[in-house]
């Protein structure tokens, strides 16, 4: 902890893999939750307490809703390794193979989403994986931009008819950046490089 934090009385609070694996599951719910039941009720309008009341459109909510989490925590994962890779200079493999691990553990405390089977949900934590090691080989993204690559998946998961959904790509694809660039700021406030780079395993021979 930091004079100005002791001074302050602020605590990193994301200075353990375990918190990690936690911010990255609390955050993926979020954004996923936001974006696709929030745009829903505003998209509905004066129709939205009806329609959130109908057994058809609850499921297609939920379905959607678990087939995004695998996406957001992709998101969530990257925005992680753009904070830890200055401070983990020269062991970045190591911090890759971690935060893979931190992604796979979120996705495995459901094994069993309703709706989704087993088949499908092993190939979207791959794909999650696959996305997390692609964004590596790069520099680290601004948040604002992480989403850009996962949104058009995301947003064909909204049970709201596509027709009725044209307009309106571009200004939840900017509310979801903006999530991310207020995830972000939580992020540099609660997260603790150095502690958490201490961590890290050792690498194998």
């Amino acid at each position: 902890m930091g004079l100005l934090d002791t001074i302050m009385g602020r605590k990193k609070v994301v200075s353990t893999w375990n918190q990690v694996d936690d911010f990255v599951a609390d955050h993926a719910a979020f954004v996923v939750n936001r974006s696709m039941y929030e745009y829903s009720r505003a998209r509905s309008g004066i129709l939205a307490e009806k329609l959130f009341r109908e057994k058809s459109f609850k499921e297609a909510m939920d379905h959607g809703r678990w087939k995004a989490f695998p996406l957001g925590v992709a998101n969530i994962v990257e925005l992680v390794d753009g904070h830890l890779r200055v401070a983990a200079q020269g062991r970045e493999p190591v911090l890759l193979e971690t935060l893979v691990a931190s992604g796979q553990r979120v996705l495995r405390r459901h094994p069993n989403p309703p709706g989704i089977s087993a088949e499908w949900w092993a190939e979207a934590a791959q794909d999650m994986e696959n996305r997390v090691r692609l964004a590596a080989m790069a520099a680290p993204k601004p948040a604002q931009d992480i989403p850009k690559s996962t949104f058009d998946e995301m947003f064909a998961l909204v049970p709201i008819h596509p027709d009725l959904m044209k307009l309106d790509h571009e200004v939840v694809l900017n509310h979801v950046r903006g999530m991310m660039v207020n995830i972000a700021a939580t992020l540099a406030d609660a997260i603790d490089p150095r502690a958490l780079v201490a961590a890290l395993p050792s690498a194998k021979a």
